[in-house]
C-alpha cells in the first residue's frame, strides 16, 4: 500500500476523513486553510485503497521542514503503512532536514503505540498535550443531560440563572468581541496563552474558514454585556470543543456554566450525541479539568504524539526547536 496526495476539493476531502472517523476538527480542510494565513501549507495524503489519510501543514525554516499532523492519521494504520506514511511526507516536502510530528487522536491502544514504534516514530521528549480529554452522551431531554453535571456544577448553574446570566446562540459572533474576551483571560491567567485567538483578524478567518461547522454561544448580563462565550465544531453526531472565554465579571456569576449549559442543550437538540471536552491536563490546568468533568466529563485517552526525524542524528536538537513553535 501506498500514500498519494489528495486532488480532490475541500468538500471531497472532509467527507472522506468524516467517512474514517474524523476524532478531531484538526483534519478538516478548515482548519488547514485557517493555519496558512499562518505561513503553513497544506499536503493532504491518502491511500491507494482509501482507508487511511491524513492532513498535514508544512512549514520551512531554512532547509529544516516541520510537518505536523494534528489528529493524525485517520482510519485503518499498520507498521508498513506508517513507515511509508514518514518517507511519503518526507518525498512530498524535500529539504536536508526533516521532521515528521503527529498527534494521533484514535483512542489508546497498546497496538496503535507498537506501531508508530515499529516504524521509527518515538515519543517526544517535550509533549505538546497531556493525550487526554473527557467525553460525554448528550439528550435532547434537558433533565436527562444535566443527570451527569456534579452536584457542585448544577449549584453553580442555578447561580448563574439565579444572577440573570442569559445564554443564546450567537448566530453571528463579532470577531473583535471574541479576540477581546480571549485577551481578558490571558490577562487574569498569565499561565494562559490565547495565542492567535486574541488576534481579531485571526478570529475573523477562523469564523469565516469554520463557517456553519462553528457553533457559537454567548453568556450575557441582564443589560446585554457579554460575560462568556463557547464554542464546538460539529462533525456528523459528534461536537468538539473548540473555543471558551469569559470575562472577569462573567466568572463572579457562573456564566461559564450557563454558556456550556446552553451548549450541549443546543447541539443534542440538533441530533449531536457525543461531546469531546477538546482536552484536558488534570496536573497542570486541574481548574479546567474539574471544570469539564463537572459538566458531564468522563476520562478518555488518545494514542498521543510521535515523532520522527532524519537524518536521526538531528532529533534531539530539532525536537526541541520544533515543540517550541508547534500549536495545534
Amino acid at each position: 500500500m501506498s500514500w498519494r496526495r489528495f486532488v480532490g476539493a475541500d468538500d471531497a476531502w472532509d467527507s472522506m476523513v468524516t467517512r474514517l472517523g474524523l476524532v478531531t476538527p484538526f483534519q478538516f480542510s478548515a482548519w488547514a486553510n485557517f493555519r496558512s494565513t499562518f505561513g503553513w501549507r497544506t499536503l493532504q495524503l491518502v491511500t491507494d485503497d482509501g482507508n487511511c489519510a491524513t492532513q498535514l501543514l508544512v512549514k520551512s525554516i531554512g532547509p529544516m521542514r516541520i510537518v505536523w499532523g494534528a489528529g493524525a492519521p485517520l482510519g485503518t494504520t499498520s507498521t508498513s503503512l506508517l513507515v511509508e506514511l514518514r518517507e511519503a511526507a518526507r518525498r512530498e516536502v524535500g529539504g536536508s532536514v526533516s521532521y515528521l510530528r503527529v498527534a494521533d487522536h484514535r483512542q489508546l491502544h497498546e497496538a496503535c503505540v507498537a506501531e508508530f514504534r515499529d516504524a521509527g516514530f518515538a515519543r517526544p521528549a517535550r509533549l505538546l498535550s497531556s493525550g487526554q480529554t473527557l467525553v460525554r452522551n448528550l439528550s435532547s431531554d434537558h433533565a436527562v443531560l444535566a443527570e451527569a453535571y456534579t452536584s457542585n456544577w448544577s449549584r453553580n448553574l442555578r447561580r448563574g440563572h439565579q444572577r440573570e446570566v442569559v445564554a443564546e446562540e450567537w448566530t453571528s459572533p463579532d470577531a473583535a468581541r471574541l479576540a477581546r474576551l480571549h485577551q481578558d483571560v490571558e490577562n487574569l491567567k498569565h499561565s494562559f496563552d490565547a495565542d492567535w485567538r486574541r488576534d481579531e483578524g485571526s478570529m475573523r478567518r477562523l469564523l469565516e474558514c469554520f463557517g456553519e461547522r462553528l457553533i457559537v454561544v454567548r453568556a450575557i448580563d441582564a443589560h446585554g454585556a457579554l460575560l462568556a462565550a463557547r464554542a464546538a465544531v460539529v462533525c456528523g453526531a459528534t461536537g468538539f470543543d473548540f473555543l471558551a472565554a469569559t470575562a472577569p465579571e462573567g466568572r463572579r456569576c457562573y456564566a461559564s456554566n450557563v454558556a456550556l449549559d446552553a451548549l450541549l442543550s443546543l447541539l443534542a437538540a440538533r441530533g449531536i450525541t457525543l461531546y469531546d471536552f477538546g482536552g484536558v491536563d488534570e496536573t497542570n490546568n486541574k481548574g479546567v479539568f474539574d471544570f469539564k468533568h463537572g459538566a458531564g466529563g468522563m476520562p478518555y485517552s488518545y494514542v498521543g504524539e510521535f515523532e520522527f526525524v532524519s537524518p536521526r542524528i538531528a532529533r534531539s536538537a530539532v525536537s526541541k526547536l520544533v515543540a517550541s513553535r508547534l500549536s495545534a
